[in-house]
C-alpha cells in the first residue's frame, strides 16, 4: 500500500494563538508610544519633596491704641507698621529624584509620580 505525501498546514493550538496575539498587541503598543530610536522605560523613584507656593509680603500692624493722640496718629499713618515674608502652605509641585543608569536625577513635576517615572530614552 502506498502512502500518499500530503501535506496539511499544522493547526495552531490556543495558547500558541494567545501568544502570537499578544505579541503583535506589544509591538503595536511600542510603536504607538515611542519614536524611532526612543525606548519608553520607568526609572524607580528615590525621593520625592514638596515645593510649596512663593512667600508673599504681608503688612503686621499693632492693634489700635486706646492712649495718646500721637500714638494714635502713628497707627493711623502706618509707621508702626512692617513688612515680612510668609511662606505660603499651598504646595506648587513636586521635586522628583529617580534613578537611571547608576545616576541620580531630578525633575520638577505638577503631581507626585509615585513609585516610578516614565521616561524616553533615546538610543543615540
Amino acid at each position: 500500500m502506498t502512502r500518499k505525501n500530503t501535506h496539511y498546514p499544522r493547526r495552531s493550538s490556543a495558547v500558541e494563538r494567545y501568544w502570537q496575539l499578544l505579541g503583535l498587541a506589544l509591538c503595536v503598543a511600542l510603536s504607538l508610544n515611542s519614536h524611532a530610536g526612543e525606548l519608553r522605560v520607568n526609572a524607580p523613584v528615590v525621593n520625592v519633596e514638596a515645593i510649596s507656593g512663593p512667600e508673599q509680603l504681608v503688612e503686621v500692624c499693632p492693634e489700635k491704641p486706646d492712649t495718646g493722640l500721637t500714638d494714635t496718629l502713628r497707627w493711623d499713618l502706618g509707621i508702626s507698621c512692617s513688612t515680612r515674608r510668609v511662606a505660603s502652605e499651598q504646595i506648587s509641585g513636586y521635586r522628583v529624584f529617580y534613578r537611571w543608569d547608576n545616576r541620580i536625577y531630578s525633575q520638577v513635576m505638577d503631581r507626585d509620580p509615585g513609585e516610578t517615572i516614565a521616561l524616553s530614552v533615546s538610543l543615540d
